[in-house]
């Protein structure tokens, strides 16, 4: 889970362009590894129990989010989900309804003044519950990294294509109790067993002379960052950059590095930071297996030219991600596609990767993407890419709400 870690940070700018004055954060949020989380259902709200809805978003990102959700509905629109909230079932033409009817009412450039009633007589509002202490929210980001398409002595630990010996199996399709759950592995002796892990491919060099390497980085800790967020842009040698998306992974078990440091001795939790840990990891090479080792969990990517800077990475639902407006969620409970409203405590960072503290947020999303340890009452918080981002989504551990929309029935509403 997220830790609360003594830091000291020394604020000079505000992204909103209001002069603050300079403050101290005596806090930051640091990743390390979560727990599981309780299990989750969902539970429709009496008309009585319902939040209060604004949008403190921005508009622009609302609409990409919402049009891409409508593309990724429409393919999808002959196909059956087997998904139910109490006796309502779910389906594409149904989430494409409820997304379409949600544009109609917030997807305006100015607040709207009624939308609490509109909200209220158009939709069947549903809240995420655990069946203990509450929903968290934490955040991910696409990181910008520096990388090479050739192996240099500066650059010098890769990262790879999808293996063409690697299996990727859809559970669902074999029962629909495992609905959501896929696994990864390789033929051995006519039998599916686990794919190799990360001591097997980066230390003992299983892969050596497979034509599998796609780029090249300074650093195993800028290549962990990738692996762990997912994917990322590329910035090369000659100025261009290209993204690096998500392929695969070996389906292993994920532990944090920065976990691993503490759980070993290695950093006292007070001196660990982001940039702590890097450096801790580029300076003890003879450290740097047995650390990154206690992460079995391997990623494998694709390369592709960007085509529109803003574009995020490609989440579960198969479409581009947005950032501030998609989410990862457990998709055992939640189908793809579905529109949300989000309320926590968002870190209030700046442009440049400043943070300032915590602000109550509001805001329409929707669900696109999943995540191996977002299960049950867990949400993960797509925040984009650049330093606002980074800082966000290494900031974000919060107690917070989800609720899910779905348009009510014809005679209902207006």
């Amino acid at each position: 889970m997220k830790k609360i870690l003594p830091f000291l940070l020394i604020l000079a700018a505000c992204h909103t362009g209001t002069r603050r004055e300079t403050v101290e954060i005596k806090e930051i949020i640091i990743k390390t590894e979560a727990p599981a989380q309780p299990a989750a259902s969902v539970i429709k709200l009496e008309s009585g129990e319902l939040p209060l809805f604004k949008d403190t978003g921005e508009a622009k990102k609302f609409l990409k989010a919402a049009e891409l959700n409508k593309k990724y509905l429409k393919a999808f629109s002959d196909k059956k989900i087997l998904y139910s909230f109490g006796d309502r079932k779910i389906t594409p033409v149904l989430l494409l309804k409820t997304t379409e009817k949600l544009l109609e009412i917030a997807g305006g450039t100015e607040p709207v003044k009624d939308l609490n009633e509109r909200i209220a007589v158009n939709f069947d509002v549903y809240e995420l519950r655990p069946s203990t202490n509450s929903v968290v929210f934490s955040s991910y980001y696409e990181p910008i990294l520096e990388a090479s398409l050739k192996k240099t002595r500066e650059y010098r630990h890769p990262i790879y294509a999808k293996p063409p010996d690697m299996v990727d199996v859809n559970l669902e399709e074999f029962n629909e109790k495992y609905r959501g759950e896929r696994l990864t592995g390789r033929l051995k002796d006519g039998r599916l067993t686990p794919y190799f892990s990360r001591d097997e491919i980066d230390y003992k060099k299983l892969f050596e002379g497979k034509n599998l390497e796609l780029a090249w980085f300074k650093s195993m800790a800028d290549v962990m960052d990738i692996h762990i967020e997912g994917s990322g842009i590329l910035k090369l040698t000659d100025g261009k950059h290209v993204k690096a998306k998500f392929a695969a992974t070996n389906s292993l078990k994920f532990k944090g590095w920065m976990t691993a440091l503490l759980e070993m001795g290695l950093m006292k939790r007070e001196d660990l930071t982001a940039q702590s840990a890097k450096k801790f990891i580029d300076t003890h090479p003879d450290l740097e297996r047995a650390v990154l080792s206690r992460n079995k969990r391997y990623t494998f990517f694709k390369l592709e030219e960007i085509k529109d800077p803003e574009e995020g990475p490609t989440g579960t639902y198969g479409y581009p991600l947005v950032g501030a407006r998609s989410i990862a969620v457990d998709n055992s409970i939640i189908p793809m596609g579905t529109p949300a409203f989000m309320n926590t405590n968002l870190p209030d960072v700046g442009a440049d990767g400043t943070l300032y503290g915590l602000k109550e947020d509001y805001r329409f999303v929707f669900c696109q993407d999943t995540g191996g340890a977002i299960k049950g009452a867990r949400v993960d918080f797509f925040a984009g890419n650049g330093p606002q981002a980074k800082t966000l989504a290494f900031s974000l551990w919060e107690k917070g709400k989800l609720y899910l929309l779905l348009i009510k029935e014809s005679g209902d509403r207006i």
